[in-house]
């Protein structure tokens, strides 16, 4: 990522900085983002100057950011916007009782004007760096207002701030997200100063830095208002002077260098905030100047990259800034930046180390310039499940915060493309039963995520299986790029229709449960040919404009992040080549029948989370070895691995029968589905006696948990699958002597 310094707090003399005047990224908004592009950095950081959105108390005028939101969307770069990024309205006071009413005011505005200029998700920072600008502007009068020990008073105001700044967001578009970006840092006590009182006191400052953070979640001073929702991405920065050694007389406090005993790895400082908070984790800033430039930047990627290796949800490093600025307090020519001042035609001088250590670093994680490669899948089981699992710890870290809010697990979908698990879906190798395991892993970490996967999933098998070798070579590309599939069939009458129009089709109709909603790229949906001539397959090449849905649709008891809303779908146009297949290939057995096995795979792994839920709450009562939870755990244990049995032969019967095979083999995909949903509903009522009334209260994993999988066991038509299985039974002829069953079959079985 890249980032542009956007500071504009006022200095003691009274002039107010403005740093992205003075670098002229908004005269030259357009000509930084191409550059961010061309250089390999699709992500940023950019903010907005509040002093010059509202001159006047109320009234919004977002025309000094125009240039940056435009230019960035037409480079296709996303951006996580700052609010605040230390600079306000002059007649703003952050101690005044009303301001972070009048910070929710200028939020909300600002999400309206940011979700007009933004596709995709839209990415919020509200307060950047809350703990130094508390510092700064509430401690030692360094900032504006420049009051000295009133920090924690500054802090918990723009905390509230913060919060009611995202709800005010989230009124606009329920679908934000938000980064917090803190510093992170390491208090050392100076070996002058060591002993008790020093070794105290440096704990106590390395311990504070938690606190903006502790409060946003709730756990420190609640009357806040803070709660889990309230952060979705923790984001640190990281700079040289981070690590220091504390002394009680400021001028013998020393940054700790790099290589001393005292100084902490900066993959050890990330795994401790994991530890702490269990979210998916970001360096939000992080650089230095002059000739350090490239030797630091390659020290944090290769501590990144170490700590991404151990496991840790590290999603970025965002190398800030990218622009050469003036100082803040003597105007010197800062050269910390990747780029330096514009000329008058809006071209930078590069740095040319540091780019020379951003391009290996990119080389290093697979996203150097141009086309992304395509993943190195090794398609074995071991290495399948070593890759949900580098995937599961963001998609556990967001689960709640997503389902209280009802919002699309973004981070989760990133992670999975990470882990090259939404390319390898429709390539030769991960089908059959190791398809199911896989899922069975993805839907124990989350129903709603496993949910859309395997949507991503059937749609891809569908383009494989009836695509041309164009169309799947697009879809394996777009899939290789980030691209989220899905499959939209459900409908209300009459039904999606095609029109014809230059040059392809125009819908008529509407889609329900479109899961994903707009966060699915490449929906796929089922539509009727003019004249009864039958129902074919079309892949919209881009999502569904977000003003198309309806959320009034989804308000449901579970699987809330799969936000599957109902859409509009009237007017918008496909090309010929956008429709997959023939007519009537959508409903082709055996594989619209067999792919109930992939939800079904789901739904196990959902209830293997429900299990696990019962059992953390009896080993922490210490109840294991009661006898009731053995027989009851006992029997829920063999229904959910029996059903996975059936589940794996009906897999293996679907690959190996041919025609004459096809009614035993989908009848016993009809006796999964039976044997699997008894199953769940076991494990969901054993739990539920386990927990207790104690764990079906919120925010107790468990009664999201249970809420999911007794939402998800709704799947469509299950009497019709009864009858199938009945109809099997009652009509098979009598059995041979060398059959066991009326199951026996061909080999496989």
């Amino acid at each position: 990522m890249g980032g542009f310094e956007c500071s504009t707090q006022r200095r003691p003399s009274g002039r107010r900085i403005d740093v992205i005047d003075a670098t002229a990224h908004d005269r030259f908004a357009v000509q930084d983002y191409a550059r961010l592009t061309a250089s390999g950095l699709q992500t940023a950081r950019d903010g907005l100057r509040w002093h010059l959105i509202e001159r006047v108390p109320g009234e919004y005028d977002f025309t000094s950011a125009l240039n940056q939101a435009v230019a960035a969307r037409e480079a296709g770069v996303q951006v996580i916007w700052d609010l605040l990024h230390y600079g306000y309205p002059d007649f703003i006071d952050p101690f005044a009782p009303d301001f972070p009413e009048q910070f929710a005011r200028y939020a909300a505005a600002a999400a309206r004007f940011l979700r007009g200029h933004t596709d995709g998700p839209l990415w919020i920072c509200p307060v950047n760096e809350i703990s130094f600008l508390a510092w700064g502007a509430g401690d030692v009068g360094y900032l504006n207002p420049f009051a000295q020990g009133r920090g924690p008073a500054l802090k918990a105001a723009l905390v509230r701030a913060a919060i009611l700044g995202m709800d005010a967001v989230r009124a606009t578009d329920p679908q934000a997200r938000f980064l917090h970006a803190e510093p992170l840092i390491n208090v050392a006590v100076h070996p002058e100063a060591a002993g008790e009182g020093g070794e105290r006191r440096a704990a106590e400052l390395h311990a504070a830095q938690y606190e903006v953070l502790d409060m946003l979640l709730g756990r420190l001073h609640p009357e806040l208002g803070g709660a889990e929702h309230y952060v979705d991405v923790v984001g640190l920065n990281y700079y040289p002077h981070n690590q220091w050694w504390h002394h009680d007389q400021t001028g013998h406090r020393t940054p700790v260098p790099p290589g001393h005993r005292d100084h902490r790895p900066l993959r050890d400082l990330l795994a401790d905030v994991h530890a702490r908070y269990g979210r998916p984790l970001l360096i939000a800033e992080t650089g230095t100047e002059d000739e350090e430039r490239a030797p630091w930047f390659e020290m944090v990627t290769r501590e990144t990259r170490a700590a991404r290796a151990a496991g840790l949800p590290l999603h970025g490093v965002c190398l800030y800034p990218v622009v050469n600025h003036p100082g803040w307090d003597d105007d010197r020519h800062c050269h910390n930046g990747l780029w330096d001042y514009a000329d008058p035609q809006g071209h930078r001088p590069v740095y040319a180390p540091l780019a020379d250590a951003l391009a290996r670093a990119q080389e290093e994680d697979g996203r150097g310039e141009g086309e992304r490669p395509a993943p190195s899948v090794s398609f074995s089981v071991p290495d399948l499940l070593a890759r949900v699992a580098r995937a599961a710890p963001t998609i556990a870290a967001e689960a709640a915060a997503c389902d209280a809010a009802g919002t699309f697990p973004v981070a989760s979908f990133r992670a999975l493309s990470d882990a090259g698990l939404l390319a390898a879906p429709g390539a030769p190798g991960l089908e059959g039963e190791t398809l199911l395991t896989v899922l069975r892993r993805v839907g124990r970490a989350s129903l709603p995520v496993g949910r859309v996967y395997e949507g991503h999933v059937n749609a891809l098998h569908l383009i494989a299986r009836f695509g041309r070798a164009a169309q799947r070579e697009r879809a394996a590309h777009d899939a290789r790029h980030g691209e989220l599939f899905g499959v939209w069939n459900t409908e209300e009458a009459p039904g999606l229709q095609l029109e014809p129009a230059p040059g392809g089709w125009r819908l008529v109709g509407n889609k329900t449960f479109t899961s994903g909603a707009d966060a699915v790229t490449r929906p796929l949906l089922p539509a009727e040919l003019p004249g009864g001539a039958g129902r074919v397959m079309v892949v919209l090449p881009a999502p569904v404009p977000r003003e198309r849905f309806d959320p009034a649709f989804w308000q449901p008891l579970g699987m809330r992040p799969t936000v599957s809303l109902r859409a509009d779908l009237t007017g918008l146009t496909v090309e010929a080549a956008d429709v997959i297949g023939e007519a009537g290939d959508y409903y082709r057995q055996p594989e619209f029948g067999g792919g109930a096995l992939r939800f079904l795979a789901v739904q196990l792994g959902g209830a293997d989370a429900v299990l696990e839920a019962a059992r953390s709450v009896l080993r922490g009562l210490d109840r294991t070895g009661d006898d009731a939870q053995r027989l009851r755990f006992g029997a829920v244990a063999a229904r959910l691995e029996a059903a996975w049995q059936v589940v794996l032969k009906a897999q293996r019967g679907l690959t190996s029968a041919g025609d004459a095979g096809q009614t035993r083999s989908l009848a016993y995909v009809a006796l999964a589905r039976e044997l699997t949903e008894d199953a769940c509903l076991l494990a969901c009522e054993a739990t539920e006696r386990a927990v207790g009334a104690r764990g079906l209260l919120a925010p107790h994993p468990a009664e999201r948990l249970l809420r999911d999988l007794r939402m998800y066991l709704r799947q469509p038509a299950p009497d019709a699958a009864r009858l199938q299985l009945g109809a099997y039974v009652l009509d098979a002829p009598d059995l041979p002597d060398a059959a066991v069953s009326v199951w026996d079959g061909e080999a496989g079985w």
